[in-house]
């Protein structure tokens, strides 16, 4: 099944990813504001850059059947941007160029793979954040964290039956090589804004 395939070939990715998100300070309750404020426009410009596009590149049935529009993260960012006085229109040109999968199932999937994989952990980052002194009284501004609340484990199984179901083996490449590849474009944007 290419869940499980994805979650092998995209490891290195993902670890180099993590390296460069502070994954260890949110672990252990020492994250500042301002690290946080970086994590936010991270995310913020990935999904404003890919959000719609890879929505809008789904065939109708496909996005029904994801129920993409409850999937749609963007709008989560933009409350915890404002909460924090983070100014979207001053945020910084990306210097590198954005990798977008092409119209294909495979490779639409493998990009969601990663927006979506991001989701799974914030449930139990949000509980990290919120034990850290830095963010007492800041439960407002970490709507991103949270965006599928009590859904999310439904939410996650739902995905991986529909991508297992609708990536055909002959097109595992495609969609292995379009999640490392939106992995990639969070790694380099990550190393432009640290």
């Amino acid at each position: 099944m290419i869940a499980v395939i994805l979650r092998t070939a995209t490891a290195k990715k993902h670890e180099a990813l993590e390296s460069l998100m502070f994954v260890n300070e949110m672990m252990n309750n020492s994250l500042s504001t301002a690290d946080y404020k970086t994590l936010l426009t991270i995310n913020y410009i990935i999904h404003q850059k890919l959000e719609n596009k890879l929505a809008n590149m789904l065939d109708n049935e496909l996005a029904l059947e994801l129920e993409m529009n409850s999937r749609l993260k963007l709008h989560a960012l933009e409350k915890d941007l404002a909460y924090w006085n983070i100014d979207n229109l001053t945020l910084p040109s990306l210097n590198f160029d954005l990798f977008v999968p092409e119209v294909n199932t495979a490779e639409i999937l493998g990009a969601l793979y990663v927006l979506e994989g991001a989701t799974l952990g914030g449930n139990v980052i949000k509980k990290h954040i919120l034990a850290n002194p830095n963010f007492k009284n800041h439960e407002d501004g970490l709507n991103y964290y949270g965006v599928y609340g009590p859904e999310l484990a439904c939410k996650w199984k739902q995905f991986v039956t529909i991508l297992n179901n609708r990536v055909k083996e002959k097109d595992y490449e495609r969609c292995v090589n379009s999640a490392n590849q939106t992995f990639e474009n969070l790694i380099k944007l990550s190393k432009q804004l640290s």
